[in-house]
C-alpha cells in the first residue's frame, strides 16, 4: 500500500503542509495568543468603562453646559454629513429596488415598503452610528489623547475630579441623545429623497400609504432602541482608546485610528446580534 493511500499519513501530510504555510505567512501560536489577549483586554476594558459611565450618569455634579456643548458638536455639526449620506442612500435604495423588483417579480408596488423597512431597521441607526464613529469618535479620541499627553488628566485626578465623570459622561449623554435625533432625521431625509427619485411612478399619498402597510410602530421603536444601543458604542470606544493613548503625535494618531476601527466593527457586530436575538424572540412570540 502506498503511503499516499493511507488516510492517516495523508492527514499528517496535509497538517504539516498547512503548518508550513502558516509559518510562511508569519502566523504563530504566540501571535494568535497575543492578539487574543489584546482582544480580551480591550473588550474587558471597554465593558468596565461602560459600567463606570452608567454608574456615574445619574450622580452629581450635572455638567449641563458641557453636555450641551458636546451635543452641539455631535448633533449640529454632524447634521450636514448625515443629511447628505442618508439622502443619497435613500435614492440608491429606491433605484436598486426599482431595478431588482422589476426584473424579478415585475411589480414595483412594494418599493416604498421595502425601502421603508430597510431605512427604519438598518440604514437609519447603523449608518448614522458609523458616521458618528468616523467623525465624532475620532475627535473624542484625539481630544482625550492630547489631554493625557499634556498631563491634564493627571491634573484632574490631583484635584479629586473623576476623569470618567468629567470627560466621558457628558460625551456619552450627548452622543446617545444626538444619535437618536440624527437617526430619526436621517430616516426622514431618506424617505423624502426616495420619494423624489420614485417620481412620477408614485405620488406622495400612494408612496406614504404603501410604506405605512410595511412599516409600523414596532419598526419605529426598533429604530430608537438600536440608536441607543449603537450610539453607546461610539463614546465608550473613543474615550477608552483616548485614555490608553501612547505618547506623542504618533500615539494620538494610533489611538484615533484604533478607536474608529473598533467602533465601526463593534457597531456592525452588535447590529447583527440584535437582529439575530430579535428574530429568535419574534419566532417564539409567533409560535
Amino acid at each position: 500500500m502506498s503511503w499516499v493511500e493511507n488516510k492517516t499519513l495523508r492527514l499528517i501530510g496535509r497538517t504539516l503542509s498547512q503548518i508550513l504555510y502558516l509559518a510562511r505567512l508569519g502566523i504563530t501560536v504566540e501571535g494568535i495568543g497575543s492578539n487574543l489577549f489584546r482582544f480580551l483586554e480591550v473588550t474587558g476594558g471597554g465593558m468596565v468603562l461602560l459600567i463606570q459611565t452608567l454608574w456615574l450618569v445619574p450622580r452629581p455634579p450635572y455638567r449641563l453646559r458641557e453636555i450641551l456643548r458636546q451635543a452641539l458638536t455631535v448633533g449640529w455639526q454632524s447634521l450636514p454629513l448625515i443629511v447628505v449620506v442618508l439622502g443619497f442612500l435613500g435614492m440608491i435604495t429606491v433605484l436598486e429596488l426599482n431595478f431588482q423588483l422589476s426584473r424579478v417579480i415585475h411589480n414595483l408596488e412594494y418599493v416604498p415598503g421595502v425601502a421603508g423597512i430597510l431605512m427604519f431597521r438598518e440604514f437609519g441607526p447603523t449608518v448614522v452610528a458609523a458616521m458618528l464613529a468616523a467623525k465624532v469618535g475620532a475627535g473624542f479620541t484625539a481630544e482625550i489623547s492630547s489631554m493625557k499627553n499634556t498631563e491634564q488628566i493627571d491634573a484632574l485626578e490631583m484635584l479629586s475630579v473623576n476623569p470618567v465623570h468629567y470627560l466621558v459622561v457628558p460625551r456619552f449623554i450627548a452622543t446617545l441623545a444626538m444619535q437618536v435625533a440624527l437617526s430619526v432625521i436621517g430616516v426622514a431625509v431618506a424617505f423624502v429623497t426616495g420619494f423624489l427619485i420614485s417620481q412620477p411612478r408614485f405620488n406622495f399619498q400612494s408612496y406614504l400609504t404603501t410604506m405605512g402597510h410595511f412599516v409600523g410602530v414596532e419598526d419605529f421603536l426598533n429604530l430608537i432602541a438600536k440608536a441607543l444601543l449603537l450610539g453607546a458604542v461610539v463614546p465608550i470606544a473613543a474615550c477608552y482608546y483616548g485614555f490608553r493613548a501612547g505618547a506623542g503625535a504618533k500615539g494620538v494618531g494610533e489611538a484615533t485610528t484604533r478607536g474608529v476601527v473598533t467602533s465601526i466593527l463593534v457597531i456592525i457586530l452588535l447590529d447583527f446580534t440584535i437582529n439575530v436575538v430579535a428574530d429568535k424572540i419574534l419566532e417564539v412570540v409567533i409560535q
